[in-house]
Protein backbone atom coordinates (compact mmCIF):
# COMPACT_ATOMS: atom_id res chain seq x y z
CA UNK A 1 0.00 0.00 0.00
CA UNK A 2 2.70 2.33 1.14
CA UNK A 3 4.66 1.44 -1.94
CA UNK A 4 1.43 2.29 -4.28
CA UNK A 5 1.14 5.56 -2.63
CA UNK A 6 4.75 6.85 -3.18
CA UNK A 7 3.94 5.29 -7.16
CA UNK A 8 1.24 7.83 -7.10
CA UNK A 9 2.49 10.61 -6.18
CA UNK A 10 5.79 9.86 -8.31
CA UNK A 11 3.43 9.97 -11.67
CA UNK A 12 1.74 13.03 -10.34
CA UNK A 13 4.78 15.27 -9.59
CA UNK A 14 6.23 14.34 -13.50
CA UNK A 15 3.14 15.50 -14.66
CA UNK A 16 3.04 18.59 -12.69
CA UNK A 17 7.17 18.97 -14.39
CA UNK A 18 5.86 18.00 -17.68
CA UNK A 19 2.80 20.39 -17.75
CA UNK A 20 5.16 23.27 -16.84
CA UNK A 21 7.70 22.26 -19.58
CA UNK A 22 5.08 22.33 -22.16
CA UNK A 23 3.60 25.74 -20.77
CA UNK A 24 6.76 27.33 -20.89
CA UNK A 25 7.60 25.71 -24.23
CA UNK A 26 4.03 27.44 -25.18
CA UNK A 27 4.54 31.13 -24.19
CA UNK A 28 7.94 30.75 -25.91
CA UNK A 29 6.25 29.93 -29.41
CA UNK A 30 3.63 32.57 -28.75
CA UNK A 31 6.13 35.25 -28.48
CA UNK A 32 8.18 33.82 -31.79
CA UNK A 33 4.80 34.30 -33.47
CA UNK A 34 4.40 37.55 -32.13
CA UNK A 35 7.75 38.26 -33.60
CA UNK A 36 7.23 36.71 -36.80
CA UNK A 37 3.82 37.99 -37.39
CA UNK A 38 4.95 41.71 -37.05
CA UNK A 39 3.14 44.25 -40.16
CA UNK A 40 6.58 45.24 -41.03
CA UNK A 41 9.01 43.40 -42.60
CA UNK A 42 12.63 44.54 -44.14
CA UNK A 43 13.75 45.00 -47.41
CA UNK A 44 16.88 46.26 -49.32
CA UNK A 45 16.74 50.03 -49.94
CA UNK A 46 19.52 49.48 -53.09
CA UNK A 47 16.98 46.33 -54.77
CA UNK A 48 13.63 47.01 -53.34
CA UNK A 49 13.25 50.66 -53.03
CA UNK A 50 9.88 51.31 -55.04
CA UNK A 51 9.71 55.39 -54.33
CA UNK A 52 11.19 58.07 -56.80
CA UNK A 53 14.21 59.32 -54.57
CA UNK A 54 13.96 63.22 -56.28
CA UNK A 55 10.26 63.17 -54.79
CA UNK A 56 10.26 60.85 -52.05
CA UNK A 57 11.24 62.95 -49.32
CA UNK A 58 8.46 65.50 -50.40
CA UNK A 59 5.89 63.29 -48.78
CA UNK A 60 6.32 65.09 -45.43
CA UNK A 61 8.54 62.64 -43.36
CA UNK A 62 9.05 61.99 -39.87
CA UNK A 63 12.39 62.06 -38.45
CA UNK A 64 13.35 60.45 -35.14
CA UNK A 65 16.20 60.46 -33.33
CA UNK A 66 17.34 59.39 -29.90
CA UNK A 67 17.33 56.02 -27.84
CA UNK A 68 15.34 53.94 -25.01
CA UNK A 69 15.72 56.78 -22.60
CA UNK A 70 14.68 59.62 -24.27
CA UNK A 71 13.84 60.36 -27.81
CA UNK A 72 12.10 63.34 -29.86
CA UNK A 73 10.45 63.77 -33.41
CA UNK A 74 9.51 65.85 -36.09
CA UNK A 75 8.34 66.78 -39.83
CA UNK A 76 11.16 67.04 -42.26
CA UNK A 77 10.49 68.38 -46.16
CA UNK A 78 14.29 67.92 -47.19
CA UNK A 79 16.01 65.08 -48.02
CA UNK A 80 18.08 62.88 -50.36
CA UNK A 81 19.14 58.95 -51.23
CA UNK A 82 21.86 58.10 -53.00
CA UNK A 83 25.44 56.45 -51.58
CA UNK A 84 28.37 57.87 -49.44
CA UNK A 85 31.37 56.07 -49.10
CA UNK A 86 31.40 53.19 -51.21
CA UNK A 87 28.57 52.77 -54.13
CA UNK A 88 27.88 49.29 -51.60
CA UNK A 89 26.90 52.26 -48.71
CA UNK A 90 23.37 53.41 -49.01
CA UNK A 91 23.19 56.59 -47.40
CA UNK A 92 20.45 59.02 -46.60
CA UNK A 93 21.02 62.84 -46.06
CA UNK A 94 18.71 64.90 -44.12
CA UNK A 95 18.34 68.27 -42.89
CA UNK A 96 17.80 69.82 -39.12
CA UNK A 97 17.99 73.70 -38.31
CA UNK A 98 19.76 74.24 -34.72
CA UNK A 99 16.38 76.25 -32.72
CA UNK A 100 13.97 72.41 -33.48
CA UNK A 101 13.97 70.17 -30.19
CA UNK A 102 15.40 67.51 -32.26
CA UNK A 103 18.51 69.05 -33.48
CA UNK A 104 19.97 68.38 -29.73
CA UNK A 105 19.03 64.81 -29.96
CA UNK A 106 20.40 64.53 -33.58
CA UNK A 107 23.85 65.93 -31.81
CA UNK A 108 23.74 63.40 -28.85
CA UNK A 109 22.69 60.03 -30.73
CA UNK A 110 24.48 58.16 -32.89
CA UNK A 111 21.26 56.84 -35.02
CA UNK A 112 18.19 58.10 -36.77
CA UNK A 113 15.20 56.94 -38.17
CA UNK A 114 12.61 58.61 -41.23
CA UNK A 115 9.25 57.13 -41.45
CA UNK A 116 6.43 57.57 -43.86
CA UNK A 117 2.84 57.61 -42.52
CA UNK A 118 -0.06 57.27 -44.47
CA UNK A 119 -2.27 59.46 -42.06
CA UNK A 120 -1.53 63.08 -42.72
CA UNK A 121 -2.34 63.65 -38.76
CA UNK A 122 0.94 62.64 -37.81
CA UNK A 123 2.90 65.29 -39.92
CA UNK A 124 0.85 68.16 -39.57
CA UNK A 125 0.73 67.86 -35.68
CA UNK A 126 4.50 66.94 -36.05
CA UNK A 127 5.57 70.04 -38.12
CA UNK A 128 3.29 72.04 -35.81
CA UNK A 129 4.17 71.37 -32.36
CA UNK A 130 7.76 71.56 -30.15
CA UNK A 131 8.64 68.56 -28.38
CA UNK A 132 9.66 70.95 -25.63
CA UNK A 133 6.26 71.67 -24.47
CA UNK A 134 5.39 67.98 -24.29
CA UNK A 135 5.22 64.31 -25.82
CA UNK A 136 3.62 64.47 -29.20
CA UNK A 137 4.01 60.77 -29.58
CA UNK A 138 1.56 60.52 -26.74
CA UNK A 139 -0.75 63.05 -28.12
CA UNK A 140 -0.90 61.37 -31.17
CA UNK A 141 -1.89 57.82 -29.94
CA UNK A 142 1.75 56.44 -31.53
CA UNK A 143 3.41 53.49 -29.64
CA UNK A 144 7.28 53.56 -29.37
CA UNK A 145 9.61 50.94 -30.31
CA UNK A 146 13.25 50.40 -30.88
CA UNK A 147 15.04 48.23 -33.46
CA UNK A 148 17.54 45.86 -32.48
CA UNK A 149 20.29 48.90 -32.36
CA UNK A 150 17.67 50.53 -30.02
CA UNK A 151 16.89 53.47 -32.19
CA UNK A 152 13.49 54.55 -31.85
CA UNK A 153 10.20 54.39 -34.05
CA UNK A 154 6.83 54.31 -34.39
CA UNK A 155 4.51 51.05 -34.93
CA UNK A 156 2.44 53.33 -36.86
CA UNK A 157 4.24 54.01 -39.78
CA UNK A 158 3.86 52.92 -43.46
CA UNK A 159 7.83 52.43 -43.89
CA UNK A 160 10.73 52.72 -41.39
CA UNK A 161 14.32 53.66 -42.53
CA UNK A 162 17.08 53.50 -39.99
CA UNK A 163 20.29 55.36 -40.48
CA UNK A 164 23.71 55.97 -38.68
CA UNK A 165 25.32 59.47 -38.77
CA UNK A 166 28.19 59.15 -40.79
CA UNK A 167 28.53 62.69 -41.38
CA UNK A 168 27.38 66.01 -39.21
CA UNK A 169 27.97 69.85 -41.35
CA UNK A 170 27.15 72.68 -40.05
CA UNK A 171 26.60 74.97 -42.43
CA UNK A 172 27.46 78.65 -42.89
CA UNK A 173 26.38 81.73 -44.94
CA UNK A 174 29.99 81.54 -45.93
CA UNK A 175 29.79 77.92 -47.41
CA UNK A 176 26.78 79.11 -49.82
CA UNK A 177 27.61 79.34 -53.87
CA UNK A 178 24.34 80.82 -55.16
CA UNK A 179 21.77 83.54 -54.19
CA UNK A 180 18.97 79.91 -53.53
CA UNK A 181 20.28 79.49 -50.46
CA UNK A 182 21.19 83.03 -49.60
CA UNK A 183 17.74 84.27 -50.58
CA UNK A 184 16.06 81.32 -49.12
CA UNK A 185 17.89 82.11 -45.30
CA UNK A 186 17.14 85.52 -45.43
CA UNK A 187 14.72 86.41 -42.45
CA UNK A 188 15.04 82.70 -41.66
CA UNK A 189 14.79 82.63 -37.60
CA UNK A 190 15.93 78.82 -36.79
CA UNK A 191 19.04 79.10 -38.27
CA UNK A 192 21.09 77.40 -41.22
CA UNK A 193 20.24 73.85 -41.00
CA UNK A 194 22.81 71.47 -40.28
CA UNK A 195 23.03 68.76 -42.92
CA UNK A 196 23.48 64.53 -41.37
CA UNK A 197 24.28 62.02 -43.90
CA UNK A 198 23.48 58.14 -42.29
CA UNK A 199 24.27 54.98 -43.69
CA UNK A 200 21.20 52.76 -43.96
CA UNK A 201 21.44 50.04 -41.19
CA UNK A 202 17.80 48.79 -41.79
CA UNK A 203 14.84 49.02 -43.44
CA UNK A 204 11.44 47.72 -42.99
CA UNK A 205 7.98 48.50 -44.89
CA UNK A 206 4.01 47.67 -44.11
CA UNK A 207 2.72 44.21 -45.44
Amino acid sequence: MKKTVQTLLTSVLLLALLSGCNNGNQTQNNVNDTTMNSELTPFDVQKDFDDNGFTFFTKNLILCCGDSTESNAMTIGWGSIGNYLGHDRPALTVYVAPARYTYEFMERHQRFTVMEFEDDTVWKYMGKYSGRDGDKAAALGLHVAYTQHGTPYYEEAKTVIECETMTAWHQSAEDFRSDTPKEWYNGFEAGIHAVYIGEVIGAWKRN
